[in-house]
């Protein structure tokens, strides 16, 4: 079952806490020792997710690239890294670019540090609490080094950084972990309450899911069968599931994996790929959403989970996955949701 892949992946990692966090200073609670462009950035000792700082970038006018990052060694025998963090936003504007946001970015480098690939970890606008954002991206071929980047991506507005991580996993982990789950397979995950939504690895066609949608069963993740959005004009195509928040719940963690093929971004900077997550209390009476991941371009599978805290009233959620008025091709597997 599928979904027991997404716990593995958990379980992951709970192994990989044991390892060392290769950013250094991640908490910068020794300031923004090891970080460079110190001077686009100060610390926050009052406005901090744990510890004594966080790292806030502000700017309030001319939109700049402003912005601080690490170079770290990727150790051998390295298959994936697990990147997290927990960042907040304050008044945070849209540009023009899609990339005119906050940003927790990553880049792959080789060892004479020439870029390899870009990878988003988290674009955050407007405003919105500590939310914890996490990533796990396959190492491409040739990359020995990282470069974490934490910037305001030419656009106003302030940003917090804290607890931030990067943690490497093995080839051998990664396959030990798939084969202990798969190996569970008669174990039923009715008791976990990551199963609350229905088919979310659409084993079952699009059965519990609302909207028009196909599932390819040659391109997919874990199983037999992944969903597939398609569209060769700018609409809005996509699919939505609701389901009711436990009892006592406080914070909600949506994870899942999306592929994209040349999605190309309509006229408004959200028109992507998209997983999102709407709240709803009595009478759905909306209380909130958020955004889970925007995917453009063309991406290989890839790994998003975030956990927020439940606005007050919540009753309901809902989980969409949609073309938001981007054309091109969007897949996705292996959902997951966690309450605490």
């Amino acid at each position: 079952m599928k979904a027991l892949l997404v716990l593995g992946l958990f379980f992951i990692t709970v192994t990989n806490n044991a390892q060392a966090n290769l950013i250094k200073n991640a908490g910068f609670e020794t300031e923004l020792l090891n970080w460079r462009g110190e001077e686009n950035a100060t610390i926050s000792p009052y406005d901090k997710k744990s510890g004594k700082n966080s790292c806030t970038i502000t700017q309030y006018v001319g939109a700049q690239w402003k912005a601080v990052d690490q170079i770290i060694s990727i150790p051998k025998n390295t298959a994936a890294i697990e990147l997290s963090g927990w960042i907040k936003t304050e008044g945070v504007e849209k540009g023009e670019n899609i990339w005119n946001t906050g940003k927790f970015d990553i880049e792959f480098l080789n060892s004479g540090e020439k870029g390899i690939k870009n990878e988003s970890i988290a674009s955050v606008l407007g405003t919105t609490p500590w939310s914890f954002y996490k990533k796990i991206i396959t190492v491409p071929a040739g990359a020995s080094k990282l470069r974490v980047m934490l910037a305001l991506g030419q656009t106003n507005g302030s940003i917090f950084f804290d607890d931030l991580k990067a943690v490497p996993i093995s080839q051998e982990q990664m396959d030990k972990v798939q084969q202990e789950e798969n190996a569970k397979n008669t174990v039923a995950a009715s008791g976990s309450q990551t199963a609350v939504l229905s088919n979310t690895d659409f084993e079952n066609g699009t059965d519990s899911w609302r909207g028009n949608a196909t599932v390819s069963t040659t391109v997919f993740k874990e199983g037999k069968a992944a969903l597939v959005l398609n569209s060769s004009t700018f609409d809005w195509v996509g699919i939505d599931q609701i389901a009711v928040v436990p009892d006592n719940a406080t914070s909600i963690t949506i994870s899942g994996w999306l592929k994209s093929d040349n999605i190309k971004q309509g006229k408004e900077v959200w028109n992507n790929g998209l997983f999102n997550i709407e709240f709803t209390g009595t009478g759905d009476q909306k209380t909130g959403d958020q955004n889970i991941a925007f995917v453009t371009a063309t991406t290989d599978w890839t790994y998003y989970s975030k956990t927020f805290t439940l606005p007050a009233g919540t009753k309901k959620y809902r989980i969409m996955l949609a073309l938001g008025f981007a054309s091109g091709t969007l897949y996705a597997d292996t959902l997951s949701v966690d309450f605490k």
